[in-house]
């Protein structure tokens, strides 16, 4: 390590870096740095999703996230810090559903963050764990968990990590957000394409997201900038 890189690492804040992130394109890894600037726009982005939510001081979260996962899901952190919520944290697996469980039974949880499809196997394991879930009013789920939670006879909104981007459905839930200000998202013959166009470390143009959709130009009802999209599979 030289001497620069130690003061830094004493120091415990890289002076442009606030992380370095990593996701899959067409087979193989890509890493992303983030800086801290950008960090900050991402979080009021998260920030105004909350409001849309109704999300704010003293009300319980439950966020469910891996920790290779912070480069999308530090955001949602800072802004639920910034709104004063109170939040806990469980891993998104089916061995950790107890956990979750455990949570939404002891705590009024108004937004459970980060659902994903192993996951629900373990939540939906029986009539109290369904139950549990549909006194949530807020259930941000990836992909893979929406079919099993609609199955179960519950509403929730559709969240996705897009390479380098996350994108969530308001409470519309009529199509997943991105920040249009940082993201532009194109649909074609090989999937979705998302390209940087903030002032971003990672500059990344026309990236495959790995996921089948459609772009939806029209304005949504909740006021949100942008378009909007419907992940098919």
């Amino acid at each position: 390590m030289s001497r620069e890189s130690m003061a830094v690492a004493m120091a415990g804040r890289h002076p442009s870096l606030a992380g370095i992130g990593q996701f899959t394109r067409e087979g193989g890894k890509v890493g992303f740095e983030i800086g801290w600037a950008e960090v900050e726009r991402d979080t009021a982005w998260i920030h105004r999703l909350f409001e849309l939510w109704e999300i704010g001081k003293g009300d319980n979260v439950l966020l469910t996230a891996r920790n290779s996962e912070g480069p999308w899901f530090g955001p949602v952190v800072r802004a639920l810090r910034a709104i004063g919520a109170v939040y806990s944290n469980a891993e998104p697996y089916v061995w950790d559903a107890k956990r979750s469980r455990a949570l939404l039974g002891f705590l009024p949880t108004q937004a459970m963050i980060g659902v994903e499809g192993e996951q629900v196997e373990g939540l939906l394991g029986d009539e109290h764990g369904t139950e549990l879930l549909r006194g949530v009013p807020a259930i941000w789920a990836r992909i893979d968990a929406v079919a099993p939670l609609r199955a179960a006879g519950l509403n929730p909104a559709r969240m996705a990590m897009l390479g380098p981007a996350l994108a969530v459905e308001c409470p519309q839930r009529a199509g997943l957000h991105l920040d249009p200000a940082e993201w532009s998202i194109a649909s074609g013959p090989s999937g979705l394409r998302l390209s940087v166009v903030g002032e971003r470390e990672y500059r990344g143009q026309d990236l495959a997201v790995g996921f089948i959709g459609s772009v939806d130009e029209t304005p949504c009802a909740c006021g949100l900038p942008g378009p909007r999209i419907n992940i098919d599979r």
